[in-house]
């Protein structure tokens, strides 16, 4: 390359590479002085240069590798020597913020053990001795810690770290269950710290110190996090490096299963609607308690039980699912789900699925959409006493009832779980005998095993997409995984689209509840 083409290229960088320059150093005169040096560079290497093609490439490598050695000047330039007279150090580079900037950002990647020794002798000005008695280790150990934070400390600041994409701009992550027995992950991931560790290791592991750079948390801050999602195993340790141990609905992942699926959908969606109209007669005539209920509440009650009849009940015991067993011996899935503009996970139509029962075998089932506002199912699920009230109330046993019985019904009353009019108490929800369940089931029958179908298909359409988007060691978790994501797919977007074409509309408090009933034995 002749002098005048290399004169035209570095012209047309010239701009972003003063960009380049400016973000990585203290001030506008470094910035220009760390330009020119590698502008200089460029030029003293453009012989090694083989192919014109591959020019800007080896402009930006030259690039790096300038300010590589840039950094490691400026940290020997700024006469640090770590020694027993830290806090001398750090008077020395008060005025030097470039340098100061280095220490601190390496103080905030130790690990506890190195920081608390640290801290200890060069900041609370502890002796050896009384940093032994301190952490319970040995005096040799103390020594030992301080010398290694200072080869750390120097080994890093000599380091170009570049924050990761997560760090301005984190991910958001629903961690959600199902299983048998009570969910005990629930609050893992309350904290976006721990939400971004999880998406941090998800394809790659990282040391403790990567993910601090990748979602830029200092590793004070997040240790404990990681402690805790190892010790539920939703993050696994191997070496010094971590990685996520459970499967995540990404949002490309499910942005391409929406595309994918569409039409699937709205079939569902459309024979739902057709097998209603036809049998609406025919299922009013059972004579349930509630049968005479408004259309909206029983557009919304018919098509919560087809499709829990369908995709819960006759496509799970088709396919088997295999439930893995947790650390604590439970059979349940964890999985985490990426928050997006199309994920209905945290949109009106997320939903939770659940029945609790008495002792002798009725029960309240719950299709559990928050169309009202709060789901009905948090109120009751595992708390017996609430259960067995609202299932004596719906058999008119409510004779025995104690002054905490009584209690309990009034605040379903107040949250409209239960009516109470001059008649007495009533659940505000259908009443079915196992007879009239039964009768129910016949009726939909055809329809349920048609929806089971298109759910199967849909299925196989998400098993083969989730492979490519979740790491090698997880893959065999795919095909159950992706019966899961079924509640997105198969329930709640055909409820999503009922719900824009009008066929379903909002609940307002008025009516029976729409999405929950109850079976008598």
């Amino acid at each position: 390359m002749d002098k005048k083409e290399l004169d035209s290229k570095v012209e047309e960088i010239a701009k972003a590479l003063l960009s380049y320059c400016t973000a990585r150093t203290s001030n506008h005169f470094e910035a220009e002085d760390l330009a020119h040096d590698i502008i200089l560079e460029i030029y003293k290497s453009a012989n090694n240069i083989r192919n014109v093609d591959a020019v800007y490439g080896f402009m930006w490598a030259v690039a790096g590798n300038v300010y590589k050695q840039w950094c490691k000047n400026k940290a020997k330039d700024s006469r640090l020597e770590l020694t027993d007279n830290f806090p001398d150090v750090i008077d020395q580079l008060a005025e030097d913020d470039s340098a100061l900037y280095l220490l601190r950002r390496e103080l905030t990647l130790l690990s506890d053990k190195y920081r608390k020794a640290v801290i200890l002798y060069y900041i609370d000005n502890k002796s050896c001795s009384e940093i032994s008695t301190h952490l319970s280790i040995s005096e040799s150990m103390v020594k030992y810690l301080l010398f290694k934070s200072r080869q750390i400390l120097k080994e890093g600041m000599s380091m170009e770290r570049n924050y990761g994409r997560q760090s301005y701009n984190p991910k958001e992550l629903s961690l959600l269950f199902w299983g048998n027995g009570s969910n005990r992950y629930y609050h893992l991931c309350d904290s976006k710290i721990s939400q971004n560790i999880l998406f941090a290791c998800y394809n790659d592991k990282l040391s403790a110190e990567q993910i601090s750079m990748e979602i830029g948390v200092a590793l004070p801050y997040m240790e404990d996090k990681l402690a805790e999602l190892c010790e539920y195993e939703l993050l696994k340790k191997d070496g010094n490096r971590y990685y996520t141990n459970i499967v995540i609905f990404t949002r490309d992942f499910a942005n391409e299963v929406n595309i994918k699926t569409t039409e699937l959908r709205a079939r569902i969606a459309d024979m739902l609607i057709a097998s209603i109209a036809e049998h609406e007669a025919e299922v009013r005539n059972i004579g349930f308690f509630g049968a005479d209920m408004g259309n909206n509440a029983f557009s919304w009650q018919m098509v919560s039980f087809i499709l829990y009849r369908a995709v819960i009940e006759i496509l799970q015991n088709k396919i088997q699912v295999v439930y893995p067993k947790d650390k604590y011996g439970t059979e349940c899935f964890i999985w985490g789900a990426e928050h997006g503009d199309k994920n209905s996970w945290e949109s009106k139509f997320g939903f939770g699925i659940s029945n609790v029962v008495n002792s002798i075998g009725d029960y309240v089932q719950f299709m559990d959409f928050p169309i009202n506002g709060e789901m009905v199912h948090h109120y009751c699920f595992n708390r017996q006493n609430v259960t067995n009230v609202f299932l004596d109330v719906a058999k008119g046993n409510t004779e025995h009832f104690s002054d905490n019985d009584k209690a309990l019904a009034a605040d379903m009353i107040r949250k409209g779980y239960i009516i109470s009019n001059d008649s007495g108490l009533f659940v505000n929800a259908p009443v079915l005998t196992r007879e009239q369940h039964d009768a129910l089931k016949n009726i939909f029958a055809e329809t349920a095993a048609g929806i089971a179908n298109e759910a199967e298909t849909l299925k196989e359409t998400v098993t083969g997409i989730l492979k490519n988007h979740i790491p090698a060691h997880l893959k065999k978790l795919a095909k159950d995984m992706a019966y899961l994501r079924l509640f997105e797919d198969a329930i709640s977007a055909p409820v999503a689209i009922l719900y824009d074409r009008k066929y379903l509309l909002p609940y307002n408090g008025d009516g029976i509840l729409p999405t929950t009933y109850v079976i008598l034995k």
